[in-house]
């Protein structure tokens, strides 16, 4: 009787196991199937950012205060080359001191500072953020898409070398 209960276990044990493995390599497929909507979604809310419309699920930050990088801004920031741009000690002074120009008064105002920021160097064309202009170019994305994450990183370069 032991052994007629030990071998129903195993059996049930190895059917839960086959349907476990299943599972997975299925979810696995959809997995790899949905990774170019990610980016997808990101430019369709660029688009409505732009045409002035708010969208209550950013993909890149958080929402809350202070605001942060999602996995996929984080992402994003490495794979456009923004955080080797902040790495480096010239880039970096520049960016800070470019915000600090705009004389931020508050942590918030230096989040928006920050973001503009980078939104103006873009449109101006500065040789600093090429690789974010390369980076889109190469991705099909908007640099849109690439100036909030950006901006939050500066952001918190920025409230490190300032006394707010």
């Amino acid at each position: 009787m032991t052994d007629l209960l030990l071998a129903i276990i195993v059996a049930l044990l190895g059917g839960i196991a086959f349907f476990v493995k299943k599972i997975l390599s299925k979810t696995e497929s959809l997995e790899s199937s949905f990774k170019p909507v990610v980016p997808a979604i990101v430019e369709i809310q660029g688009k409505f950012s732009q045409a002035g419309h708010n969208i209550l699920f950013p993909l890149t930050v958080t929402p809350g205060s202070p605001l942060k990088l999602t996995d996929y801004g984080e992402q994003l920031m490495e794979s456009s080359g923004f955080d080797k741009i902040l790495k480096n000690a010239n880039n970096r002074k520049i960016l800070v001191d470019f915000v600090k120009a705009m004389n931020p008064q508050t942590p918030y105002d230096v989040q928006e500072c920050s973001i503009k920021g980078i939104q103006k160097l873009l449109e101006k064309n500065n040789p600093i953020l090429a690789p974010l202009k390369d980076y889109a170019y190469s991705t099909g994305l908007s640099t849109e898409i690439l100036v909030q994450p950006a901006g939050i990183l500066l952001r918190d370069k920025v409230l490190k070398e300032i006394d707010l």
